[in-house]
């Protein structure tokens, strides 16, 4: 009985790709931010934006930003665009 009610098939891969539409990798923000630059570049330009920027990083601390993770959630890019501008 439980298992009729779960989504299956297209239901379940609509719902990972809304997922995943609603966040970023930072690798990819930063060659959004910095597109003439490597991938490794790009990483440590957006990384030096991000943590030199004191009012940036407390309000990213807020979300349980951490700079080792990969993904960034929806708030978070909505705060780095909110100080850096969109790329």
């Amino acid at each position: 009985m439980l298992n009729s009610a779960l989504p299956t098939g297209n239901v379940i891969i609509n719902l990972i790709l809304y997922f995943m539409s609603q966040f970023m990798f930072k690798q990819d923000l930063a060659m959004a931010y910095f597109p003439d630059r490597s991938k490794e570049s790009a990483g440590k330009l957006l990384a030096r934006e991000i943590h030199t920027n004191e009012p940036l990083m407390a309000e990213l601390s807020r979300t349980a930003y951490s700079p080792k993770r990969k993904l960034l959630s929806p708030k978070q890019l909505q705060i780095i665009f909110s100080f850096l501008g969109e790329p």
